[in-house]
């Protein structure tokens, strides 16, 4: 999640049934076919095959609820599980409550923000950045910090590892209705939900703005809404050479999937592994840039997604068009002309955003 999500976000709350595990409590009937949708059947296995070749000790930045932390420590592995919510971690220290005790003592679990990492630890074989959570870090400038951060805390020649979305395939422009998924489980009722969503179009720097609601089904038959808004940024293949090499790293590998399919302009995902250069080092992390009023950057507090269903349903000249928070925002920021060598202007449909996701 974004760093100035705050911790009662909905999307916190539904996070494990939003993005199941196949390998943490009992799998569901329509997992595997809710994890092929969203691109990341197999990813978990992806970064255990990847950590028992490599060894460790494992750097997971993004660590979330543990969907990939408690995995690695059933190992053998030691794990530094990092985060900026303090609510995904307390879910991941719920779950791990409930593991062997060797497999709580292979896990240390930090608070931080990940441009700005400083762990007491050093030297780690191999560091992770799962599910899109480089691109969950939607300031450019942050995004490189984060880069150089790792870098600084890895042995040379150590491996990173981390998967983001192919923007592509993706919807870059604004949606013009939210889209609901297929009804799911919420995790701690065991009530029925269904999540609504939509984006705005990228804005300048390559961002866009997710947010809805949930809307659960209670045992008396009411239902009960609550609202998430996130931000993220896309990132162009074009991109992922010259922030590696200008943190530090080498790249290795690019595939589309995690079966090692080689990456086309298609591809679902890119999977990326690089390492820390030898004989080089890292320039260390520096402080975000502060940008200022003017620069036209979109707000990145998650403001009510209510407002926006207000608005979307409310008569003509009772607050759609320009004055909802779509119009502004898709008014103030326009996404550069179609034609550009990034894919700018492309827009797919296969791939519904609501079925996409953060890490």
């Amino acid at each position: 999640m974004n760093k100035d999500v705050p911790d009662d976000d909905a999307a916190i709350r539904y996070y494990d049934s939003d993005y199941p595990s196949l390998e943490i409590g009992e799998p569901q009937a329509g997992q595997v076919v809710q994890l092929e949708r969203m691109g990341i059947l197999g990813d978990v296995g992806f970064y255990k095959e990847l950590a028992a070749r490599t060894g460790g000790p494992v750097l997971e930045v993004g660590c979330g609820t543990g969907r990939l932390t408690i995995p690695l420590a059933r190992l053998g592995l030691e794990v530094w599980a990092v985060d900026v919510s303090a609510g995904m971690l307390a879910q991941l220290r719920a779950k791990l409550a409930r593991e062997e005790a060797s497999v709580q003592a292979r896990v240390r679990i930090a608070q931080q923000d990940a441009a700005t990492l400083d762990l007491p630890e050093r030297g780690f074989a191999l560091a992770l950045l799962p599910f899109n959570t480089l691109m969950l870090i939607p300031d450019p400038d942050e995004e490189q910090a984060t880069l150089a951060a790792l870098a600084a805390h890895m042995a040379p020649g150590a491996v990173l590892a981390f998967d983001v979305m192919n923007p592509p395939t993706l919807p870059l422009q604004a949606d013009r209705t939210p889209a609901p998924c297929e009804p799911r489980v919420a995790p701690d009722t065991g009530n029925r939900y269904v999540r609504t969503a939509m984006n705005t179009a990228l804005d300048v720097f390559q961002r866009q703005r997710v947010c809805g609601w949930y809307d659960e089904l209670l045992p008396d038959g009411t239902v009960r809404s609550s609202d998430f808004a996130f931000h993220w940024r896309m990132i162009f293949h074009a991109e992922l050479e010259p922030m590696l090499r200008k943190a530090g790293f080498a790249l290795e590998s690019l595939a589309g999937d995690f079966e090692g399919t080689d990456w086309t302009v298609q591809s679902r995902r890119m999977v990326v592994t690089a390492r820390v250069e030898r004989g080089r080092v890292a320039p260390p992390p520096h402080p975000p840039v502060a940008r200022k009023s003017g620069d036209r950057v979109p707000p990145t507090n998650a403001f009510g997604a209510r407002c926006l269903r207000h608005r979307l349903h409310a008569p003509a000249g009772q607050g759609r068009g320009s004055d909802s928070c779509l119009g502004r925002e898709t008014a103030e920021f326009p996404p550069p002309p179609s034609g550009g060598g990034l894919g700018w202007g492309h827009r797919s449909t296969a791939f519904p955003l609501a079925d996409h996701a953060p890490g």
